[in-house]
């Protein structure tokens, strides 16, 4: 129950902070979370009747949404820590730091594709639960990164509170991290990095070559 409902709410998410590329202009942070869940919403109906029969297909309509928004080398590198890190990288040899970039790169490739697969069939649960994304606080500084709320309303009571971290670049504003309940999935997932390195004895090769997205870790169901 617990895996069912958080992976519904991360694929909520994922609805609402999809592409924002085929507007003429670069959106702000805002309109990114606002203009793209009827994209996203056309891609799970029509998936719906050929998803069982071809899912690379699906898992390619999402991929190709996500991969304009989502700063995934970013993401990625944050979840390393410290062995994503410019500062490690600066204290490397020549070498180690061509093995850094290699595993890096590796890294950002994997956790992109085992974020992608596991949460698009997540994705196909939503069913069309009332999404709001409230407006951005007054004197918000679109200069940095910017925090834009959504409510996501259910079953229960109380709608799930969820911020997205967007940071502009020269591609328009990309999504950073993500905090589902007072959850940082960025920090979740950096701690299961950590604990990853301490199993593999600093092994960071078998850290990224067994590595997994949990999406149950550390965000407890409403209801």
């Amino acid at each position: 129950m617990l895996q069912r409902m958080s992976t519904l709410l991360f694929s909520a998410l994922m609805v609402v902070v999809a592409s924002a590329s085929a507007l003429a202009e670069q959106p702000g942070p805002h309109a990114v979370v606002l203009d793209t869940t009827t994209r996203v919403t056309k891609v799970i109906e029509e998936a719906r009747s050929y998803v069982e029969e071809d899912p690379e297909r699906f898992y390619s309509e999402v991929e190709n949404i996500l991969g304009d928004v989502v700063d995934f080398p970013s993401f990625a590198r944050g979840v390393m820590g410290k062995y994503g890190s410019k500062r490690y990288y600066d204290t490397l040899s020549d070498d180690e730091k061509a093995k850094f970039r290699d595993r890096v790169e590796r890294f950002t490739q994997t956790f992109r594709d085992r974020l992608i697969r596991t949460y698009a069939k997540g994705l196909l649960a939503f069913d069309g639960n009332r999404i709001e994304v409230l407006p951005l606080s007054d004197g918000e500084d679109l200069e940095g990164s910017v925090n834009v709320e959504q409510h996501i309303y259910g079953n229960a009571p109380q709608p799930y509170v969820i911020f997205y971290k967007l940071k502009e670049g020269r591609d328009g504003w990309k999504l950073r991290n993500v905090s589902i309940e007072g959850v940082n999935l960025g920090k979740t997932y950096q701690s299961q990095f950590s604990s990853a390195v301490r199993r593999y004895n600093g092994d960071i090769d078998q850290v990224i070559d067994n590595w997994t997205v949990e999406p149950e870790s550390g965000v407890a169901a409403k209801g």
